[in-house]
């Protein structure tokens, strides 16, 4: 009667184990939990309907500037959640209304009506690309873990050559 407790004490430990190993989920061989698995998958869609938006500039229709405005709002809401304070700061100052920003660069293309230089294209590309490494930060510590996720969202969501495109629709 002991030795068949025993072995079922075994059984139920492994299935437990088993279990438990099974709900995680693994994005660019990273193991991630279903919570920050959730965010990765919210993060490319907020990125991809960003650049999309950005994709679409043009100086002379304001009702593109807003659309572009609405989703960089929602990006730095959204994408800026499990980030610790400077980073929040550091992704709130790459995409937000200061000089610098995304925003703030854009805005100014629009009140001055210019168009999407070389320049301007690789500020807002350097700023976008930055702010999704800092997106990675709040999925894991470990810094070889967060470049294998920023290289397999650059992959996912096409951002490193999408964001070339911005302003060639002018």
């Amino acid at each position: 009667m002991k030795k068949i407790a025993i072995y079922l004490i075994s059984l139920l430990s492994v299935v437990v184990m088993l279990g438990a190993c099974t709900h995680n989920k693994v994005y660019a061989t990273v193991v991630v939990t279903p919570d920050k698995y959730s965010k990765i998958s919210d993060d490319k869609k907020l990125i991809e309907t960003t650049i999309s938006e950005m994709k679409k500039f043009n100086s002379e229709r304001p009702d593109t500037e807003k659309k572009i405005i609405d989703s960089l709002d929602q990006l730095i809401d959204q994408g800026q959640k499990g980030m610790s304070k400077k980073d929040q700061a550091e992704f709130k100052d790459l995409l937000g209304t200061s000089s610098n920003g995304v925003q703030g660069m854009l805005t100014r293309a629009y009140k001055h009506q210019l168009g999407f230089d070389d320049d301007l294209t690789g500020h807002v590309r350097h700023n976008m690309l930055k702010a999704m490494q800092l997106m990675t930060h709040s999925i894991t510590k470990n810094k070889n873990d967060q470049d294998k996720i920023y290289k397999q969202m650059l992959k996912d969501t096409s951002a490193n050559s999408d964001l070339y495109q911005i302003g060639n629709d002018q």
